[in-house]
């Protein structure tokens, strides 16, 4: 079976617990017995982001690794602290989305190509990339945003500049709000120009959202957005955040 560690912890003194999403039956709980081991032959197949053919046994309450063709490991993520912060992130939004046992081969495929498109971004461009898997794996999985018309007045956005902005993104809404309108609560001000990103990345075909670029001003708006959005809508914390908020003071 194809799958993608996408979490990883100690299990006693020698085993991996591994998390792995997979193309066939969705998210399920691995073990990697004695992969803790300096001398196991699981050690490079069972670390975070390794992708592989894996052959495995199904016990109880866990799924077993008994042999494994590795793929990819997306070595180049581990030679940048940003990269791999990021990469963190983006694999923690795709456990938290994705059901135990639920196929989602668009999430894992769209993991995929977020993960490979970090391992070469530049730098300063980490955080453009694990937005737009926010934002389309949100739009994907039940959470699209409504971003052409007013979520308050049902205005559409395009039709009169004059008062997109200020506009909001509104969490609680899930859309935007035209700067005539009051928001329902917490959101982000978008410029259009931010506007128009979101729009690029939840229409586009999945094979272009990682193929554009942005001005520091709007990835700060898309950063802000994604991570409240998906806060607010998942009501969980993600330890990977702390990790980037750390690198940024």
């Amino acid at each position: 079976m194809r799958g993608l560690i996408i979490k990883e912890a100690p299990m006693g003194d020698k085993d991996k617990r591994l998390i792995m999403l997979t193309r066939e039956i969705g998210k399920i709980s691995v073990i990697a017995k004695g992969a803790l081991s300096p001398k196991s032959k699981w050690g490079a197949a069972s670390q975070l982001f390794s992708y592989g053919d894996y052959v495995l046994s199904k016990g109880q309450s866990f799924y077993y690794i008994k042999e494994v063709q590795l793929i990819e490991s997306f070595y180049a993520l581990r030679n940048n602290l940003e990269r791999l912060a990021y990469a963190a992130f983006m694999a923690e939004v795709a456990e938290t989305l994705i059901l135990d046992g639920q196929e989602n081969q668009m999430l894992m495929h769209l993991l995929l190509r977020g993960l490979l498109t970090q391992c070469k971004t530049e730098s300063g461009a980490e955080s453009l990339v694990a937005d737009a898997f926010v934002w389309r794996a949100l739009s994907e999985n039940g959470f699209y945003p409504e971003l052409r018309i007013c979520r308050q007045c049902g205005r559409r956005m395009d039709a009169f500049p004059a008062v997109l902005e200020p506009m909001t993104f509104d969490f609680a809404s899930g859309g935007i709000v035209c700067g005539q309108c009051k928001t329902s609560g917490a959101g982000v001000r978008l410029t259009s120009g931010g506007l128009r990103a979101l729009q690029y990345i939840t229409e586009m075909p999945m094979e272009k959202i990682y193929s554009f670029q942005a001005e520091k001003e709007i990835q700060k708006q898309l950063d802000e957005a994604a991570v409240g959005y998906l806060l607010h809508q998942t009501q969980r914390q993600y330890g990977s955040l702390d990790f980037i908020g750390n690198l940024r003071w």
